[in-house]
């Protein structure tokens, strides 16, 4: 599986609830100093939606956070190919998948394995961090999402990630 940092489209990406002092362009920049953070005004929620400017097939996700604080997050419900996803929404639609993190998932060497079959031809992930370690917000340092573009499939090469 190969980084998908080239085809995300990264002004693109949507974040609702952000604090607006944390925004979620931090979540593809390099620097552990900046992070992406909800509104502590409202609550620990953050949806975020990241388009990729080809169809893509995903088969992990690495999510950086400071593994030790509350803040860090916890279950992060997966969405895909949803344009208008809105909290109600991420709380009552069937995610294709549910991440829940614990700290050894956090800041992790190897991606966690997402469904392969079930996320074939993505033109846009929404994540949808539902709950965090018990914090007040919710903070993320980096998302990096792990596969190749739709059209480049070789199945003579596909290997699974271990999970």
């Amino acid at each position: 599986m190969n980084p998908l940092d080239s085809v995300i489209s990264v002004g693109g990406a949507e974040c609702l609830n952000e604090d607006p002092t944390f925004p979620v362009s931090n979540l593809f920049e390099q620097s552990k100093d900046l992070v992406l953070k909800s509104d502590e005004s409202v609550d620990h929620q953050l949806l975020i939606r990241i388009p990729f400017n080809q169809p893509v097939k995903l088969g992990g996700i690495k999510i950086y956070a400071d593994a030790d604080s509350e803040d860090a997050p916890q279950v992060v419900k997966i969405f895909q190919n949803k344009t208008a996803l809105g909290f109600s929404d991420a709380e009552s639609d069937e995610p294709v998948q549910i991440l829940t993190l614990e700290p050894k998932h956090l800041n992790s060497s190897e991606p966690i394995s997402l469904r392969f079959v079930k996320f074939q031809n993505v033109s846009s992930l929404q994540l949808f961090f539902e709950d965090n370690h018990g914090g007040n917000v919710t903070s993320v340092q980096r998302i990096e999402l792990f596969g190749q573009t739709a059209e480049n499939m070789d199945m003579a090469n596909f290997k699974p990630v271990k999970g």
